[in-house]
């Protein structure tokens, strides 16, 4: 099952802090990047500053094993699908992203 939704990028992310646990799959289409992998770790905890962060190591789905460290904070504006299948589940989440303004 599948099932899709629509989210600005930061509702979007709140939805990675909040749904997204090592080892699900997830699906990052962004800037012209299509990333899919398996989760091997996620940082949520807040910055020094006290902005909110929300980084995520994916071990890239290929035959080289690549993993790649997104901050998903500084790409955002580029954010434009991301698709969650929790481990052992059946049902994905697709969220396709309404493009995020930036403030003037």
């Amino acid at each position: 099952m599948i099932e899709t939704i629509t989210m600005d990028c930061d509702e979007a992310i709140d939805y990675v802090r909040k749904n997204v646990k090592e080892y699900d799959d997830l699906e990052l289409s962004y800037n012209r990047v299509f990333t899919p992998g398996e989760v091997i770790g996620i940082d949520i905890e807040e910055e020094r500053s006290g902005a909110p962060a929300c980084k995520v190591m994916i071990q890239v789905s290929s035959d080289i094993g690549t993993t790649v460290d997104l901050d998903l904070q500084e790409l955002k504006d580029e954010l434009v699908e991301v698709k969650h299948t929790p481990k052992d589940s059946e049902t994905s989440t697709i969220i396709v992203i309404e493009r995020c303004e930036n403030p003037i």
